[in-house]
């Protein structure tokens, strides 16, 4: 029976036939057999209660799923499963790739060689943001640089003179591009810059309403944000000072996630192209071919929300 109904050789066709029609008696339908597995990647994020991280996570699944390719989303901290054991988690599992959002690449000290050992595995690799212009394994990222320089140009044209910027911790690469980028354009619109200016402190809420405390006893009156939950924290610890936003000091924010449209007020913020950046990172775990070692770089989008305005006269 199991030969008729895998469709073997070796059966004789009126035996075949009694073996069909008694199967439909019992109203038995033969399940096809899978021929293949079904590709599975994995997407190796940073903490999601920031919610770029789940936006892009889903919108990179979302992409791949279009294409019949499964996506395993998981989360690594420091109080979870690390990133270094998804990957080899990834590679018992014989997945065809792994996509990691803002990964231990992010701080440079760290390299890339596990990324690199995956590739010479034979197993495709995509790292999303963080990335600075360079990187040996195949990247998709938003350009920092290029936000931080329209926001600094925004500001400036609002009127503010004193332009701050709160950004994360000195030792990721993001970090960096964020005040490469303000610097670059205060410089070209030759506005006054001070080391009191600059802000270091942690991509959350209360790193953005601790770190704004310091940019407001130097009297900065427009601030530029590492992330949208530094920008909301900022709003707070302005507010917590009894001054207003955005007629005492503006903020914008980065990444553009849809809770800026729901806060008080709206926040300005570079928003990033997710869905570009996801079809492109599909396009790359999807392609025949190995990609080479490039990096597709996009521009974030300022949107103008409440939160900026002229500065105070």
């Amino acid at each position: 029976m199991s030969r008729v109904l895998n469709g073997k050789a070796g059966v004789a066709g009126s035996t075949r036939q009694l073996v069909l029609d008694a199967v439909a008696d019992l109203g038995y339908t033969p399940q096809p057999v899978r021929t293949t597995k079904t590709p599975v990647v994995g997407i190796i994020t940073p903490e999601l209660d920031n919610p770029i991280f789940p936006t892009i996570a889903q919108t990179i699944e979302a992409r791949l799923a279009r294409r019949e390719i499964m996506s395993m989303v998981c989360p690594s901290t420091s109080e979870t499963v690390n990133e270094q054991d998804y990957l080899n988690r990834f590679l018992e599992w014989e997945a065809i790739g792994v996509v990691v959002i803002n990964g231990r690449y992010a701080a440079p000290e760290l390299g890339f060689d596990p990324y690199l050992d995956l590739l010479q595995r034979g197993m495709k690799v995509v790292l999303v943001n963080g990335i600075t212009g360079r990187s040996p394994v195949p990247a998709v990222s938003v350009d920092i640089r290029a936000g931080a320089m329209t926001a600094t140009r925004h500001l400036l044209n609002q009127g503010h003179r004193r332009v701050g910027v709160l950004t994360g911790p000195n030792r990721y690469s993001s970090s960096d591009e964020l005040i490469n980028g303000y610097a670059i354009t205060m410089t070209e619109m030759q506005a006054a810059m001070s080391d009191d200016w600059v802000s270091e402190t942690l991509y959350t809420l209360e790193g953005g309403r601790a770190g704004v405390a310091g940019l407001l006893e130097a009297g900065v009156t427009g601030i530029i944000c590492g992330s949208d939950l530094m920008a909301l924290g900022a709003t707070a610890g302005v507010r917590a000072w009894g001054l207003s936003v955005p007629k005492d000091v503006s903020i914008v924010g980065f990444d553009g996630t849809q809770l800026v449209m729901y806060t008080d007020p709206p926040l300005t913020t570079l928003r990033q192209p997710i869905g570009r950046m996801a079809a492109t990172v599909a396009s790359l775990i999807d392609s025949p071919e190995t990609a080479g070692a490039h990096v597709h770089m996009f521009t974030p989008d300022l949107i103008i929300g409440g939160s900026t305005g002229p500065a105070p006269v």
